[in-house]
C-alpha cells in the first residue's frame, strides 16, 4: 500500500496522486537531483494542435505589440530588441491560460513550490538565425546565499520550436548547481571560461523544460536559420510576493520622502510597465543571490 493512503500528510498525498497520474516519477528524481527536467510532449496532456495555437498565438501577439512582421517562424529571422514587449499574456489568447494551468505542468511546480505556489508572469524569447548566447545565471532573482534548502522559484517554459542541437541556440544547464545555494559569481558565468560542466536543453516542441530558479543556466547562441520560439512562465512562492504593490504611490509623496522610494522597493521588481520592463531593475535583485548584505 502507497503511503499517500493512510492521508496523513495531506499536501504531500494529493502531489504524490498526482505524480502517479501523469508518471512524472523520473522527473521529480531530475528535478532534485539535477535541478531541472523536461518533460515530452507525449506527457504533458496536451491536444495535438496545442503547440500550433500556443507558437502562433506568441508570434501574433509579439507582431501586434511589436509592429512588425514575423511570418514563417522556420524561415524569418528577428532581433531580439524587435521582440520586447513579452510580458503579461494570460488575456491575449486563451492558449496562454492553459499553458499556465496545465495539470502535469502545475504538479511539477507544486513540487517544487508547495501547494501555495503563486503565477508570476508568462513572458517569450524569439531567438533568430545569429542572436548571441546568455551568460550562466540564476533565477532565483532576491535570494540570498544560504537560503537554498527549498525552491523559492520556478521558471516552466513550453518549447514551441525543436531544441535538436546547440545550433538552435537551446538553454544550458550546470546540472546539480541549485544545490550550491547561490547565484553564479562573476568569473563563473562566462560560458568560454566558465569551470562548470553545462549541458544543452534537447527537446521536441511540446515539451515542458522546468527547472529549479537556483539552478544556473545560460543560452546558446542560434546558428540555424528560422526562430527558436519558447513560451517562459515563472511560478514563485507565496512569500515572495508583497502584500500591496506601491508602485501607485505619489511622486510628490517619493519626491518629499526620498527614502521612501527604496523602502517600498520601487526601483526593484515588480516592472513598473509590464510592456516595456525597466531591466535596470535586475541588477539590484540579482546581487543578493551573491551577498546577504547586498
Amino acid at each position: 500500500m502507497g503511503l499517500a493512503s493512510y492521508n496523513a500528510y495531506p499536501d504531500v498525498d494529493n502531489l504524490m496522486a498526482e505524480i502517479d497520474k501523469y508518471d512524472l516519477h523520473q522527473h521529480i528524481v531530475e528535478l532534485e537531483a539535477y535541478g531541472m527536467t523536461v518533460v515530452p510532449p507525449e506527457t504533458m496532456r496536451i491536444a495535438d494542435d496545442f503547440v500550433e495555437r500556443l507558437r502562433d498565438a506568441i508570434i501574433r501577439t509579439c507582431e501586434k505589440r511589436n509592429g512588425i512582421e514575423i511570418g514563417d517562424y522556420r524561415t524569418a529571422n528577428v532581433k531580439r530588441e524587435q521582440t520586447s514587449k513579452g510580458w503579461h499574456l494570460l488575456e491575449e489568447d486563451e492558449v496562454f491560460v492553459e499553458a499556465a494551468i496545465n495539470p502535469v505542468n502545475l504538479a511539477l511546480v507544486r513540487w517544487l513550490l508547495g501547494q501555495s505556489a503563486v503565477f508570476s508572469g508568462q513572458t517569450w524569447i524569439i531567438k533568430g538565425q545569429g542572436s548571441p548566447g546568455l551568460g550562466l545565471h540564476s533565477d532565483s532573482h532576491g535570494i540570498p546565499p544560504g537560503a537554498g534548502q527549498v525552491a523559492h522559484m520556478c521558471n516552466a517554459s513550453w518549447v514551441c520550436t525543436d531544441y535538436a542541437g546547440q545550433e538552435d541556440g537551446p538553454t544550458l544547464f550546470v546540472p546539480g548547481s541549485h544545490h550550491y545555494g547561490r547565484a553564479t559569481l562573476p568569473h563563473e558565468s562566462d560560458l568560454t571560461d566558465t569551470p562548470y560542466k553545462f549541458v544543452p536543453l534537447i527537446a521536441k516542441a511540446g515539451s515542458l523544460a522546468i527547472w529549479n530558479g537556483a539552478t544556473w543556466h545560460a543560452s546558446a547562441g542560434r546558428t540555424n536559420p528560422g526562430l527558436r520560439v519558447t513560451l517562459v512562465q515563472n511560478y514563485m512562492r507565496s512569500y515572495m510576493r508583497v502584500q500591496h504593490n506601491y508602485e501607485d504611490t505619489s511622486p510628490q509623496l517619493l519626491e518629499k520622502y526620498p527614502e521612501l522610494e527604496r523602502v517600498i522597493g520601487k526601483a526593484l521588481y515588480p516592472y513598473e510597465d509590464p510592456q516595456a520592463p525597466d531591466y535596470t531593475r535586475v541588477a539590484g535583485m540579482m546581487r543578493t543571490g551573491t551577498d546577504p548584505f547586498a
